[in-house]
């Protein structure tokens, strides 16, 4: 009785907070695709930001939401700039804003 009080209290905290309470994400299809080999996964939508990983081609990519910021050029230019969960090669993923032109097979997401 009180493991479901609990994950209750937990589920109903999560939906005030905003966050769907649902088991793992499976991956989208998306995936890192740029000229370069690579892309950087920043803290926010702009190019000055911090870099928190390096994901190199092929590494899938989850987006959650887009958000319209500041131009920049990957693989073209767009001022695009998806929040997404990135696969690494560790055992964490990295959470951050990744350029819309590096990501190929896109899925459609709302805006953040």
């Amino acid at each position: 009785m009180r493991i479901r009080l609990v994950g209750g209290l937990v589920a109903a905290g999560a939906a005030l907070c905003g966050l769907a309470a649902s088991p793992a994400s499976a991956w989208t299809g998306s995936y890192v695709s740029s000229n370069s080999g690579f892309a950087y996964v920043r803290g926010a939508a702009t190019t000055n930001s911090a870099v928190l990983g390096k994901a190199p081609n092929g590494r899938m990519v989850d987006m959650m939401c887009y958000k319209d910021n500041q131009w920049a050029q990957g693989n073209y230019w767009t001022n695009r700039w998806y929040y997404s969960t990135v696969q690494s090669n560790g055992a964490n993923n990295w959470i951050g804003f990744v350029h819309a032109s590096l990501v190929a097979r896109p899925t459609r997401v709302p805006p953040c």
